[in-house]
């Protein structure tokens, strides 16, 4: 799609937007979507809690009053990431001390075992231990889905309405030092691997208590994942994801409407996950159920547009990187640059769209930033009062009209509310 022919969708859009009601009408659907962040934030939505299964029933009920049949798809969660890690970093920590200790195979075993859970995990996004303590645990979650539309082309929308643990690393004072940590971890890991497999087969003891000694950032991260689960609690999530959530039932509430005059305009899946913060297993639970389907449509996440500049992802990831497909992105980077806003590479810990960039796919997330960091990150001060209403509103338009461009259809897919 050229940026002539893209340019040509959006005028239509353009013409429409500015004569969408005059402010108030706008300022009323701003707070309408806000209230939504209100009611889901009073509480934590902790993966698999009581919590999380309040707020799944509020937003089944909203969607059953817009004249949705939502159905509810439920799978096992563990409560939180800590044991995943806990167990990966002490894995690699251990095994030069179990290799010191005469059983140099165990120990090189260990390391290998460690760093390669580790790859899956935070690099390639495929969850094997956190599936497994979910198993564990039996804790449950959901995600809830509706379908509308029977086009040609597929279009999937997604937010996740669970909520995390506060930690140490999340303190507004350090957190913009995340992404530095989870790269010290990385390098620490393969640095373990190499010593304990080169004192292994020197049987070196010197060499073997380096490996330990460079071991000490994931013994660190240990702790603070041991004193996260001790002494600190789920914090209220209002900017990650209750407005995120937020957004998508404005969405699904003004797509309910309108599609009832042409249903054939497009094929649209509205999925809100569950237990994205403990591993992006409600993402992977989706893909697993709707393989076909999203091999073969567009994905678009919502998290965390409540506070700061919203830009659309064009690649995400933690130590690598993955792009969405590229014919995909110059349509995305088109959108933005005639809707004023940015692209962005999203460089910190992973949405549910970030496992479909890894597979090539057209995916992208409509996020918020200030200053690079997104606001209140995974600490108690993300409440109701720090997101914006107007960027509620404005998010929920930008999805729309990115709708009506992909749907190759110049008229509007939706009627106001």
């Amino acid at each position: 799609m050229s940026p002539r022919s893209l340019d040509k969708r959006y005028r239509g859009i353009s013409r429409r937007t500015r004569e969408d009601g005059d402010q108030s009408d706008r300022g009323a659907r701003a707070l309408k979507l806000h209230d939504h962040v209100k009611i889901l934030s009073q509480k934590h939505r902790g993966a698999g809690t009581r919590e999380e299964r309040e707020a799944r029933d509020y937003i089944v009920r909203e969607l059953e009053s817009y004249g949705y049949k939502p159905s509810i798809s439920v799978f096992p969660t563990p409560p939180t990431f800590s044991h995943t890690y806990i167990t990966i970093y002490l894995a690699l920590a251990l095994s030069p001390l179990i290799a010191l200790a005469g059983f140099r195979g165990i120990g090189v075993v260990l390391a290998l075992a460690g760093l390669a859970l580790l790859i899956l995990e935070e690099e390639l996004y495929i969850p094997l231990l956190t599936r497994l303590y979910g198993h564990l645990w039996g804790r449950e979650t959901a995600n809830i889905v509706v379908e509308i539309g029977t086009g040609s082309e597929t279009i999937v929308l997604t937010a996740h309405y669970d909520s995390t643990k506060a930690a140490y690393s999340f303190n507004p004072t350090r957190v913009h030092r995340l992404g530095l940590t989870i790269k010290l971890n990385f390098a620490s890991s393969i640095i373990v691997v190499f010593l304990t497999i080169a004192g292994s087969l020197l049987n070196s003891p010197s060499i073997l208590i380096a490996s330990f000694i460079a071991s000490a950032p994931l013994l660190i991260s240990t702790i603070i994942l041991i004193h996260r689960e001790l002494f600190h609690n789920y914090v209220p999530g209002a900017n990650d994801n209750a407005s995120g959530v937020a957004v998508l039932l404005g969405v699904a509430e003004s797509l309910a409407k309108g599609f009832e005059d042409d249903k054939n305009k497009a094929r649209i899946i509205i999925a809100f996950t569950g237990a994205e913060e403990v591993g992006l297993l409600g993402s992977h639970h989706l893909y697993r159920e709707k393989q076909e389907v999203l091999r073969n449509s567009i994905v678009i996440n919502i998290d965390n547009p409540g506070i700061g500049d919203l830009a659309f992802t064009e690649c995400e990831g933690t130590i690598l990187t993955w792009c969405s497909h590229e014919e995909f992105r110059k349509i995305v980077r088109e959108f933005s640059t005639l809707k004023g806003i940015r692209t962005v590479t999203y460089k910190l810990l992973p949405t549910d769209a970030t496992p479909l960039m890894r597979m090539g796919l057209r995916a992208t997330s409509l996020m918020a930033f200030i200053n690079g960091m997104i606001g209140n990150y995974h600490w108690y001060s993300d409440t109701t009062d720090k997101v914006n209403p107007e960027n509620l509103e404005k998010a929920k338009t930008l999805v729309l009209d990115l709708l009506t461009i992909l749907t190759k259809d110049r008229r509007s897919l939706y009627t106001e509310q």
